[in-house]
């Protein structure tokens, strides 16, 4: 994906109404404007009824036959205000289905460049093995997804946090983040994070973080310079996010393979389900391992 305003044509909102939900529209509409880009309202009727009808075959579920169109009222009403609050183009969907499966399947299919959306965190056996809807998603999205909770109510970034680590993939996000800067007018806050057990390679990595910032001041973007070493990564990150009144995070997803298939790793799901601000998560894609730091930063 590219944050350029060629780039940036189509964001897909999922809506259910929610508190969460309606600050995200609010994200969207802004970032919309900035890129002059279309919005997707969208509304899923989960088929929660269905896995009921499991265990209670004999009692049978109908959904309320002016279900859609009550939804789609309320869709046009936002739409309608959004046109009139934003000046950009809104057009809205009401469908069924699981949520995450219809939400990834819009973003192939509308050809998105970006999805927003509210997720209210979640934490204990759901944040190990299930999560919410947004972390699902988040997990399985063919494009970039920001992810704002109810405490992210300034709209617009003036502090964006770049967490950089020792990964081969940490460095993908960097260009997308100077871009994205540029629009908000916004300053970069790089924070390198190395493991206790990578210590010795502390030399090496600050070379990276160094061709980091060069990158990031050459397109003349304010950026500042910290590191982290050892404990939890994702900790560390939040709890400097919140010392450095940063208003966004920007990660890698850094999917594993385990039994059931891709999930997120643990630093990006830590991120994910318990930030108070918003997290833009890209998903890695496969480069050569030779690669040098100092290469473009696609």
């Amino acid at each position: 994906m590219n944050f350029k305003k060629a780039g940036v044509k189509k964001i897909v909102i999922p809506i259910d109404f929610s508190e969460t939900a309606l600050l995200a529209i609010e994200h969207a509409a802004f970032m919309a404007k900035l890129y002059q880009a279309d919005l997707l309202l969208v509304h899923i009727v989960e088929h929660n009824w269905q896995s009921f009808s499991i265990v209670a075959p004999e009692i049978k579920f109908e959904l309320p036959g002016n279900i859609f169109s009550l939804i789609e009222t309320k869709l046009q009403d936002i739409a309608e205000r959004i046109r009139a609050d934003y000046g950009v183009n809104a057009s809205t969907l009401s469908t069924e289905g699981v949520v995450c499966e219809e939400i990834v399947e819009l973003a192939r299919t509308e050809k998105a460049d970006l999805i927003v959306m509210g997720t209210h965190g979640v934490s204990g056996f759901a944040e190990v093995f299930m999560g919410s809807n947004s972390f699902r998603v988040v997990t399985l999205s063919p494009c970039p997804i920001l992810t704002v909770q109810t405490h992210s109510r300034r709209v617009g970034f003036s502090e964006i946090l770049l967490p950089i680590d020792n990964s081969r993939h940490s460095r993908q996000k960097v260009k997308y983040t100077a871009e994205l800067a540029k629009q908000y007018g916004a300053r970069i806050n790089i924070l390198g994070l190395l493991e206790e057990d990578d210590r010795g390679d502390l030399d090496k990595f600050e070379k990276k973080v160094e061709q980091v910032r060069i990158f990031i001041e050459s397109c003349g973007i304010q950026v500042t310079v910290h590191k982290r070493i050892g404990g939890n990564l994702a900790r560390n990150t939040l709890e400097f996010a919140k010392l450095n009144n940063a208003d966004l995070i920007v990660i890698m997803t850094d999917q594993e393979e385990n039994f059931t298939g891709s999930f997120l790793g643990p630093y990006a799901q830590q991120i994910v389900n318990h930030s108070w601000i918003p997290v833009l998560s890209f998903k890695p894609i496969e480069v050569d391992e030779n690669i040098s730091w100092a290469q473009p930063y696609n």
